[in-house]
């Protein structure tokens, strides 16, 4: 009996063993960043309602002026990108749906307004994601708000971002659609209540003043915490914000 070894043992025993598979993974260790990435982002979804929504906008008005007033600045040496006017757009539409830059308060039973809008803006690095805000953007023209992403994208380039360009957002945008990706369904940065996804611009037809032309297009996606905010509420807010991309001289007035 000492000998006895079940049958299933046994066949593992004869399994041949592969060659080399050492060489076949590796192990890396998490960076820190990593950690905190994977902590939030099981956090948000253990402790949010995500719903989402998604649409898409015709923008060879936002298009045309864009380049016009890239004309009027270039000896400025600022350059306006589509994500300028993204938050300006979002920034004046938050006016008419405050509950969209507040905080749900469970613990003791309400709903956080803020008085101010701080934009997380979602950007890429070597080292992982990361979330710097702008703040009070709704008081910032575009060439204020493209002087200041361009500061902030340089200085996580650099690994240079202090803690307190990343607290205190209301409400995040992510532009998926700058490496290439159309559709997503962006995850809310918790305690914050809802997230704005810019996909990438791509011409496709469209149909104006009863005929078939080709359009530039812009596909959004958008994702909120369904606890708080409603689906009536979200797609206010979207019709709104689509409409200041479709007619942006809107966001000049």
């Amino acid at each position: 009996m000492r000998n006895f070894r079940p049958a299933a043992q046994q066949q593992l025993d004869r399994k041949p063993k592969q060659e080399g598979a050492g060489d076949r993974i590796r192990f890396e260790p998490l960076s820190q960043i990593r950690k905190t990435i994977a902590k939030n982002m099981l956090r948000s979804k253990q402790n949010t309602a995500h719903m989402s929504i998604m649409d898409e906008v015709e923008i060879s008005e936002l298009v045309n002026t864009r380049a016009r007033l890239n004309e009027l600045i270039a000896e400025k040496n600022i350059k306006l990108s589509y994500l300028p006017f993204v938050i300006k757009a979002i920034a004046l539409a938050l006016k008419h749906h405050p509950v969209l830059n507040a905080e749900l308060d469970m613990e003791n039973e309400r709903i956080i307004y803020k008085n101010y809008i701080n934009l997380g803006i979602a950007m890429d690095t070597d080292d992982g994601l990361v979330v710097p805000v702008i703040r009070d953007a709704e008081a910032k023209s575009l060439t204020e708000l493209a002087t200041e992403i361009k500061s902030l994208a340089e200085r996580a380039r650099d690994r240079k971002l202090t803690l307190d360009d990343l607290k205190d957002g209301t409400f995040s945008i992510t532009s998926y659609g700058s490496i290439g990706g159309y559709f997503a369904v962006p995850v809310i940065p918790y305690p914050q209540v809802a997230i704005f996804g810019i996909g990438r611009i791509a011409q496709k037809p469209v149909i104006k003043d009863n005929q078939i032309v080709i359009g530039n297009v812009m596909p959004i996606s958008m994702s909120v915490d369904h606890r708080i905010v409603d689906g009536a509420e979200v797609s206010r807010f979207v019709n709104e914000v689509l409409g200041y991309l479709k007619e942006p001289m809107q966001m000049m007035l």
